[in-house]
């Protein structure tokens, strides 16, 4: 496998001091494919419940203790899962009710509450609810967003992609009572270009990290409240090109489909390992690789993902320790069940799942 590039820059510090800091360049083409065949050592079942019949796309948050789960399509709620996939009921459910909300644009959890984005036009609404399901306080926020990340408690960064009606930037900093503090990235597209509604901000290794669509590079967001650029992907001929940025939207999308396009759709880094989702598209052919730097060892790889063969590893959703964590749409691990690298203790939670079943979470093994 050709090893990566990475190039260097200096970042300036007080006092006129320097520091080295790199950023590391991915030749995507480059990284050496291995197979699919992952082994899935550890299975959770969400627990099936007429309430909370989940579809297969799906915004996913969790920690040691919970799943919180929401339908991207017409969701009714948050649902709230135990850490053994007991449903345990709904959270910042959707109406007009005395605790209920709006609607809901993302969601975050921060400590034992869930931080919620709720809003339309001008304005947004952060809601924070605790794990319980009860109503803690709403702040609203003078902006237009809909990925947004809590750092604490006081402050909370938002990200409004290519959409100039939502005002003169992209990115937002703003306090816990509301007050914008900080705006970054210029919001200078072309004003026929469409927003996105994506994530934005993903966990970094004791940082966050920012990527936009149809962009290449990784930011994290830095002391001093500034990006700085830590990866950047090479897509080769499937880079969005740069004259892209100043055509009408639907031309441009025509153009990019045509030539084929690579985008970021997942990210997350640990001391150990960065995950990268990278879904390609041309025409109507879609591609997902799973893209994984063993950064103490320095060794890359990339997973290419088959629909049809392994759909249940189509939805990453982090990594614990050296295992790959995915939410898997029940049908997927049904269909596939005889060919299924299963550990047997994961083998043994499957038996009682079905094609009508919610999704399940999967742990699987990291090659080394």
């Amino acid at each position: 496998m050709r090893k990566l590039v990475a190039i260097a820059f200096l970042a300036l510090l007080g006092c006129g001091e320097t520091k080295l800091v790199s950023v590391k360049v991915i030749d995507f083409d480059a990284v050496e494919e291995v197979s699919a065949d992952l082994l899935i050592e550890k299975v959770i079942p969400l627990e099936t419940d007429s309430t909370a019949l989940l579809s297969e796309y799906l915004m996913v948050k969790y920690d040691k203790k919970d799943f919180f789960v929401m339908n991207y399509d017409r969701p009714k709620g948050i649902h709230h899962f135990s850490n053994e996939g007991e449903y345990l009921g709904v959270i910042a459910e959707i109406g007009e009710a005395p605790g209920q909300i709006m609607g809901i644009s993302n969601f975050r959890l921060l400590g034992d509450e869930l931080k919620v984005n709720s809003g339309m036009g001008n304005s947004l609404e952060v809601h924070t609810f605790s794990k319980s399901g009860e109503l803690v306080g709403t702040v609203p926020f003078p902006l237009n967003a809909f990925a947004f990340y809590p750092i604490d408690q006081n402050e909370l960064w938002f990200y409004s992609s290519y959409n100039m009606v939502a005002g003169d930037h992209r990115i937002f900093k703003a306090n816990g009572q509301g007050k914008i503090l900080k705006k970054l990235l210029p919001n200078d597209f072309n004003e026929k270009m469409l927003p996105f509604d994506e994530q934005a901000f993903f966990e970094g290794n004791e940082a966050v990290l920012f990527r936009e669509s149809f962009k290449s590079s990784v930011y994290e967001l830095s002391e001093g409240d500034s990006l700085r650029e830590v990866y950047r992907f090479d897509f080769g001929a499937n880079t969005v090109p740069e004259n892209y940025w100043e055509m009408d939207a639907f031309v441009g999308f025509e153009m990019i489909s045509k030539q084929g396009f690579s985008n970021l759709n997942f990210l997350q880094e640990t001391g150990k390992y960065l995950l990268a989702d990278v879904v390609t598209q041309k025409e109507r052919v879609r591609k997902r690789e799973l893209y994984i730097w063993n950064k103490l060892s320095n060794k890359e790889f990339k997973i290419e993902i088959d629909e049809d063969e392994q759909g249940y590893f189509e939805s990453p959703i982090g990594i614990e320790g050296d295992q790959l964590v995915f939410i898997a749409y029940a049908p997927y691990l049904v269909r596939n069940s005889e060919t299924l690298n299963l550990s047997p203790e994961a083998k043994a939670s499957l038996v009682s799942v079905t094609e009508d079943s919610n999704p399940v979470i999967l742990y699987a093994k990291i090659p080394e």
